[in-house]
């Protein structure tokens, strides 16, 4: 299912391999394939938005019932402890022993039958993702939904949209079929996307203050893998059941958040950076791996204006990412794989390897110190993400910002907007799902008062 319902099928990346981005790709986007994690957006991004962004749109009151209203029919729950799989329990009894925060998540699901398969499509549609949710609400209302119809680009006159063009696509092969779907309407919604969206846009050569594409974040992950004897099964049961927050705020270093992730074949395989005998001798305890990781919060670097990456088109306009290597990713990255050396210790593995090229292995947090001196230079430590943000920023000033904050419309179109996580002028500092739904459901308001 990962090459079915991932961007690039799954090895979506920055343009000089360095970075791996998992995006969904299927009717539903993202959410189809995400782990179910929701957070609301934090107070402290709210007020970074507004003091060093200008945005007085969507703010913490403005938002709150929206969040009320999709947590309803998204079924948003809290996990419960009895709930929690041992592949999680590591992040809950190392906090514990370390005097740590540590708290139980909340998940968009109902009736879950604890698969563990989140990431690869819900199997018995537990998930309450869009496919089962809204979209079906929409279609309900009249909708009309395309699939395997890639949008190309936008076609403009003056300051308004007249069409979109899409690129019908065979299901079974996914290449072009040589026809085109041309959809017309008063008003169009960009939602492809913090990739996609910018790309649409500069495809269609609508980049009229240079800021299209221009700070994206990813969420960084550092992760570390923990080996134990007693038989984990990390494969089984949610995702992410637990989190802690303990290093969301640094001063004015990087912050960020610690959370589990799976630890399916594909998965495992993928974050160790060993090969031949060394990959078949770990996977062969796969059952007894833990897998933890952490994501930075980038883009609140208030000395860096274009911390994080760029999204631009290449000469056949497809998405081109790349991502900034700085000295303020780089000491998050060894800070991070500092503490979940220790945490994963502390939670009773019996030794943890980083993720690098090279990997470094300790068995006791005595032995820090390789960490210390590990490279966390571009290609030496693999980055990953699953959270794409930015590259349509919102805000008041049309020299800055691509859409207004107060309605997230084009700053130079009248009637096209763009509403998807791609808006927010800053990493969200927390897993964006609940954030992109409630932006929506916020933005949706405004429009239906704008051409209802």
């Amino acid at each position: 299912m990962i090459p079915r319902l991932y961007e690039g099928g799954g090895v979506r990346h920055s343009e000089d391999g360095s970075v791996a981005v998992l995006q969904g790709r299927a009717v539903g986007g993202t959410t189809v394939v995400n782990w179910t994690t929701c957070y609301r957006t934090p107070q402290r991004t709210f007020d970074h938005w507004a003091e060093h962004h200008g945005v007085t749109g969507p703010t913490s009151a403005a938002l709150t019932p929206h969040f009320e209203r999709v947590e309803r029919r998204l079924g948003v729950e809290p996990v419960l402890l009895s709930q929690v799989n041992l592949n999680n329990r590591v992040i809950w009894e190392g906090a514990r022993r370390l005097g740590w925060e540590a708290h139980l998540m909340r998940r968009n699901v109902k009736r879950c039958a604890q698969s563990g398969y989140c990431g690869m499509g819900c199997p018995v549609d537990a998930k309450q993702s869009m496919l089962v949710t809204m979209l079906p609400d929409a279609v309900r209302c009249g909708a009309s939904v395309y699939a395997n119809a890639n949008a190309e680009r936008v076609l403009t006159t003056g300051r308004r949209v007249t069409s979109v063009i899409a690129h019908v696509h065979d299901p079974e092969t996914d290449k072009p079929k040589g026809c085109t779907l041309t959809v017309r309407a008063a008003c169009t919604v960009l939602s492809a996307g913090g990739i996609n969206s910018p790309a649409i846009l500069l495809r269609s050569g609508i980049d009229p203050n240079g800021r299209t594409g221009k700070r994206t974040f990813l969420h960084p992950v550092a992760g570390i893998i923990g080996e134990h004897t007693e038989e984990i099964r990390g494969f089984s049961g949610a995702p992410q059941a637990v989190g802690s927050q303990q290093f969301e705020v640094r001063g004015d270093r990087m912050g960020f958040t610690i959370e589990a992730a799976p630890v399916f074949p594909a998965g495992a395989a993928g974050f160790a950076s060993c090969s031949g005998a060394a990959l078949r001798a770990l996977m062969a305890r796969l059952s007894h791996l833990s897998i933890t990781i952490a994501f930075g919060h980038d883009g609140f670097h208030l000395e860096d204006p274009d911390e994080g990456g760029t999204v631009g088109v290449d000469a056949r306009g497809r998405p081109a990412f790349h991502y900034r290597w700085t000295p303020r990713l780089r000491e998050y990255l060894l800070a991070a794989n500092l503490r979940l050396a220790e945490l994963v210790l502390a939670g009773g593995a019996d030794r943890v390897t980083t993720l690098h090229t090279d990997p470094v292995t300790l068995g006791g947090v005595d032995q820090l110190s390789r960490i210390r001196s590990a490279s966390f230079e571009r290609l030496y430590y693999p980055l990953s993400s699953a959270h794409v943000m930015g590259g349509c920023a919102m805000g008041p000033d049309p020299d800055q910002a691509v859409v207004d904050d107060r309605d997230l419309r084009h700053h130079f179109f009248d009637n096209l907007f763009v509403i998807d996580g791609s808006v927010f002028p800053t990493s969200v500092g927390a897993n964006p799902q609940l954030s992109i739904y409630a932006l929506a459901s916020w933005a949706a308001e405004r429009l239906a008062q704008r051409f209802g």
